[in-house]
């Protein structure tokens, strides 16, 4: 466990363009003014792109106490010359004049100018250090060429979308376990529905590898679709549409993705008798609420989502046991495949591959 949270640390592919976009990265968080959240700004960026978050956040302390007060010095000496065309005066009728705010807006405008010189420094010198030693990922860690050129590809799609949106879709496709699980799924998937689709990553890839030859696609959220409408035109088709109303033309497979629980129980076992008329495979990414800690955690993070306003889906949150969920496949004539979904993270997730019989 603690290999494998260290190489998630570290990034994947570390070629040397990654390498230098790492340090590019981390030497300009760290000039910014904003002390106290290097370490999530670093985070949040480099985990979702399988960047070398320890390399990142270490030049990131080029801001540390020796360095500091010669680096904000600096900053507001270029943010005074770029705001007002003079140098800054560090005197106590300067202050009086400026006020805190002043020197604080000066810093601001200062360290994006300087944090982003250091960047291209750091990172260009990174690249030709980085190319001369020969960083690379070691064979183990080497992805299978086909299937990370399908992720690329899908990612490609939404290079036109908002920068959130393009920084959830990543960290979906580099990080979620199921994104690896669905490189190992039949080719002959055919006409897919992708039932609560987000953005319509999973989709998408799935297109990207040739599993499907048709791909539409739903979601209650507009921002998500009009997302995923943008990424899969003009090859597949999202819309705008409520859980329970399903479109009418049969399909051969359903994607079924952390959103079942959205509905009570009834609501959801009546959802898949529609589904268990309208297509003949279906697969199912949902929590094992059996009782565990991975059970509890991913409670607390749906929890969690839910208060910082990541999922606009209902309000209630209804998990059941995957024996539960099993059984009522059964009974609608599915014949089930169970594999764990959640490698290398805390959560309980399960991957429920369901044919009809």
């Amino acid at each position: 466990m603690i290999a494998r949270i260290w190489r998630r640390l570290r990034g994947t592919r570390q070629t040397p363009a990654r390498v230098a976009l790492a340090v590019a990265i981390g030497l300009f968080i760290g000039c910014l003014p904003l002390y106290g959240l290097h370490f999530l700004l670093c985070s949040l960026i480099c985990l979702s792109l399988g960047l070398d978050l320890v390399l990142a956040y270490l030049v990131a302390n080029i801001s540390n106490p020796l360095v500091a007060p010669f680096l904000v010095t600096l900053e507001v000496e270029v943010g005074a010359l770029l705001s007002t065309g003079h140098h800054a005066a560090f005197s106590l009728a300067r202050a009086k004049q400026t006020g805190i705010l002043g020197f604080v807006w000066q810093a601001g405008i200062g360290s994006v100018f300087v944090g982003g010189t250091l960047a291209a420094l750091g990172g260009g010198a990174a690249y030709l250090i980085a190319g001369r030693t020969g960083a690379r990922a070691t064979p183990s860690e080497e992805p299978d060429a086909l299937f990370e050129e399908a992720v690329l590809r899908t990612l490609s799609r939404y290079a036109k979308n908002a920068m959130a949106d393009r920084l959830q879709v990543a960290g979906k496709l580099r990080w979620d376990p199921v994104t690896k699980m669905l490189g190992k799924l039949p080719r002959d998937l055919g006409r897919v529905l992708d039932a609560g689709a987000g953005r319509g990553q999973f989709g998408l890839l799935l297109l990207e590898l040739g599993c499907c030859e048709e791909l539409r696609g739903f979601d209650a959220d507009p921002r998500k679709v009009l997302a995923a409408q943008r990424a899969g035109a003009p090859r597949a088709h999202f819309e705008v549409r409520d859980l329970l109303d399903l479109p009418p033309d049969p399909v051969d497979t359903v994607l079924l993705f952390d959103v079942l629980h959205y509905l009570p129980f009834a609501a959801q076992d009546e959802l898949l008798r529609k589904i268990s008329q309208l297509s003949a495979r279906l697969l199912i990414r949902e929590l094992d609420a059996s009782p565990s800690a991975r059970s509890t955690f991913t409670r607390g993070a749906e929890w969690l989502a839910k208060v910082l306003g990541l999922h606009r889906g209902r309000a209630g949150r209804h998990y059941r046991p995957a024996s539960a969920l099993l059984a009522r496949l059964n009974e609608l004539g599915f014949e089930c495949q169970v594999q764990a979904a959640s490698e290398g993270t805390p959560f309980g997730n399960v991957l429920i591959v369901a044919t009809r019989v």
